[in-house]
């Protein structure tokens, strides 16, 4: 509240982004220290030595923190569009407040559609793009 970020984009931002960088610095220090060596040896130039050693080494790790990025960043989203501290109740329009406010008025029905909405767009988002994403790197870019 006190950046101005809106409730729509804080959860997401917040939820998301240590999953990437954390992926991304673990796909980074499985680079084995030959390879190191060896672009050390041949001199390669900086272009090459991120273009040929690092990105297709950490490329693998950038797809698995944007699977759990996407996953804590959902959920992060789905649970804070509704917070209530103190007086102040902020909230963001989507998925998550649609369950909290049938959950709150007892709508069963309303609350299975709103889980069966969400569960149907995790598998169909897993399925479509990031099965697909996953493969290309295991295909591609694993050391």
């Amino acid at each position: 509240m006190a950046t101005g970020i809106s409730p729509n984009w804080g959860g997401i931002l917040l939820g998301a982004r240590w999953y990437v960088l954390f992926s991304v610095i673990a796909g980074a220090s499985a680079i084995p220290n030959d390879l190191r060596e060896a672009a050390a040896s041949l001199r390669l130039p900086r272009v090459l030595w991120w273009r040929r050693l690092v990105l297709p080494a950490i490329f693998p790790g950038y797809v698995t923190g944007g699977i759990t990025a996407a996953g804590g960043a959902w959920n992060a989203s789905i649970v804070a569009e509704i917070v209530s501290y103190g007086g102040t109740t902020l909230t963001a329009t989507g998925l998550g407040a649609y369950i909290a406010h049938a959950t709150s008025v007892g709508d069963g029905p309303r609350i299975l559609i709103g889980v069966t909405v969400m569960s149907r767009h995790v598998v169909g988002l897993n399925r479509l793009f990031w099965r697909r994403l996953y493969a290309l790197s295991e295909r591609r870019f694993t050391l």
